[in-house]
């Protein structure tokens, strides 16, 4: 009988231990999922999406576009930033569990292009502290190349391919140098210096 009971018992013991353990293992799927999406809806809207705003951008800016059609492209644009930075935000958690990393300067990188992009772009041109005249123009036109083109840089090492096999310390740690490269790449380009000296880049 006791015998019986012992057999019993172990018996449940293994039947509750693999319901948990299928449980864990479900609960680790869904979260590696809703990880991978928000990396993915970060990397999407946050690079891809801001690059296609950049180029409307410049296009209006190159088309002598009046001002208000300017700085409905720059909206576009402040957007697809917000969102790259708050994807970000809501992932340092997953870099935390995931792999002991961190996404601070990936987001807070999004958040330098979002306050650029509101306050440096839209602010001046809203204020008229840009006449929009042509050597204004072709100074924005510069100035958005830069950052147009550094998002493709970024964007051509961040890959869906590459990334499903990274950990999150290896997106942390390549941010960083990526970032870093294109800030000492353009050294006078006025966001650049302020991100060079407020992370010590």
């Amino acid at each position: 009988m006791k015998k019986n009971i012992g057999i019993i018992v172990l018996t449940v013991g293994l039947i509750i231990s693999l319901f948990y353990n299928f449980q864990l293992k479900e609960y680790k799927e869904v979260q590696q999922h809703n990880y991978n999406l928000k990396l993915n809806h970060g990397l999407q809207i946050g690079i891809k999406e801001s690059i296609n705003n950049l180029d409307v951008v410049i296009k209006t800016l190159k088309d002598k576009s009046p001002k208000e059609q300017i700085i409905r492209s720059l909206g576009d644009l402040i957007v697809s930033l917000k969102v790259g930075e708050e994807a970000f935000t809501f992932l340092d958690s997953d870099f935390q569990e995931e792999g002991q990393a961190s996404s601070y300067l990936i987001y807070n990188t999004f958040r330098d292009f979002y306050a650029y992009a509101k306050v440096d772009l839209m602010g001046d041109i809203a204020s008229n502290q840009f006449s929009l005249d042509l050597d204004s123009r072709n100074k924005l036109v510069n100035d958005i190349g830069i950052l147009k083109k550094d998002l493709e840089y970024i964007d051509s090492q961040f890959n869906e391919d590459v990334l499903k096999d990274q950990s999150p310390k290896w997106i942390e740690d390549k941010w960083k140098e990526l970032v870093t490269e294109r800030i000492n790449q353009h050294p006078d380009f006025k966001l650049y210096e302020r991100m060079k000296m407020e992370y010590n880049l």
